[in-house]
């Protein structure tokens, strides 16, 4: 009773720490995670045992990303593709407004959300200066379409790498599942955003002069890299695709792929080491030290006893994962959400029929739930503070939250009527 004791402490103050910003929050759960080591709750958390509790796949494909990601990134593609997306619209902010959600989704959907936000968020700043509107006006549209757009595949966010690691999803089955709901909710937070923002209808072309005359080829300062590291991403995606017929794991496609990207670029790690997300990877390797403290001491057998005697109807049981993995993502953030809901689910596999669909609510709760508040997820946060450092203002947390609930909701609701089909098929 007692390591049960210990580990649920740990578990709650390391939550208290990471939702009230109480320090770094990798900081905090890598800590944390040595801590709960050091108590010894569980025999088995010795670093000689790593392996059988923190997912490399998941690690290793984030790194990989991130790397070639990272080296693309010095090429100029990112910002080629934002000044063709506004020379494109002919100076309609209305178009601008559209293509870039699109673009945003599209990309967010294969590299990191917080990456593509970043390399779009000068012009679209610019744009909104240009233009004389708050710039939450197009930066909130685009962290969203961020989220739902990397909610589309498997690679597109760290919580869908994390379940389809968990759950031996294929990257094609991912991408076939996940598509349908997302390409649904991006075209009805589109909708939504323009009815509210009526006021970009009556902006002047002419504002918009200064930027329609640059271009995009200019952007561009390493065409060499660009064309062979555009190749080797091509072949990263093709593994995915292809990657359980190989009988490779996903990591090694994505470490593979930012391996020949170092060769041909002729960089080495610490160049390319400002790239890397450390505190993604190592607030990962925290949350699996504490979610397996508590697997072993039955914390995790608990509470999937509670849920499975509770409820019996499989439907009802999805919409509780999908809504409970939402709300609890909005406000503690999605990755750790999915950390504590992965051994669940695989409990739960195999209890009652369809329990197969629980791996797409989770991974459908925690993507959409993640938009809900500035702390759901990691591109929330830079966004935010983005806008706070360029227009010296402050965001409100209920500010951000009355539209990111809206958007949550839209997600989960659409979820819900998803799985039911996905159910009666």
């Amino acid at each position: 009773m007692l390591p049960k004791v210990i580990a649920l402490i740990i578990f709650f103050f390391t939550y208290y720490l990471i939702i009230f910003g109480k320090g770094n929050k990798a900081v905090v759960a890598f800590s944390m995670g040595l801590l709960i080591s050091l108590v010894k709750v569980s025999d088995t958390l010795r670093v000689s045992n790593a392996g059988d509790f923190i997912d490399f796949n998941t690690l290793g494909i984030l790194l990989g990303m991130m790397i070639i990601v990272g080296i693309l990134k010095t090429t100029g593609l990112f910002q080629a593709i934002a000044i063709y997306i506004v020379k494109k619209s002919n100076g309609n902010v209305i178009s601008i407004f559209i293509f870039t959600m699109l673009a945003v989704a599209i990309l967010s959907s294969f590299l990191d959300n917080v990456t593509t936000l970043i390399l779009f968020s000068p012009v679209i700043i610019y744009i909104c200066q240009e233009i004389e509107v708050k710039p939450e006006t197009f930066l909130f549209p685009m962290i969203f379409s961020a989220n739902i757009g990397g909610t589309a595949t498997m690679i597109g966010d760290p919580p869908n790498i994390l379940v389809g690691s968990a759950s031996g999803k294929s990257f094609l089955e991912f991408l076939i599942v996940m598509s349908i709901p997302s390409f649904i909710v991006l075209f009805l937070s589109i909708i939504y955003f323009l009815n509210i923002h009526k006021e970009l209808k009556d902006v002047e072309k002419s504002k918009l002069d200064n930027l329609m005359k640059a271009d995009p080829n200019k952007a561009i300062v390493n065409y060499p890299l660009l064309k062979k590291g555009l190749i080797v991403f091509a072949l990263v995606i093709v593994g995915f695709f292809i990657h359980e017929y190989l009988d490779y794991e996903a990591a090694l496609i994505a470490l593979t792929g930012g391996a020949i990207m170092l060769l041909i670029s002729k960089m080495d790690f610490d160049e390319i080491s400002h790239e890397i997300e450390w505190d993604t990877l190592f607030f990962f390797v925290g949350l699996f030290a504490i979610v397996k403290a508590l697997e072993d001491v039955h914390v995790i057998e608990d509470i999937t006893n509670l849920i499975y005697n509770f409820i019996s109807h499989p439907y009802l049981l999805l919409l509780i994962v999908l809504w409970s993995s939402g709300f609890l993502a909005a406000f503690m953030g999605a990755v750790p959400i999915v950390t504590i809901f992965i051994p669940i689910i695989r409990s739960l596999i195999g209890t009652f029929p369809h329990s197969e669909l629980l791996w797409w609510a989770l991974a459908l709760g925690a993507s959409f739930g993640g938009n809900g508040t500035i702390s759901g997820a990691a591109s929330n946060m830079v966004i935010v503070g983005m806008i706070e450092s360029n227009f010296d203002r402050k965001i409100k947390f209920f500010d951000f939250m009355k539209i990111g609930m809206k958007i949550a909701v839209f997600g989960l609701l659409i979820s819900s009527l998803y799985l039911y089909i996905l159910m009666n098929l």
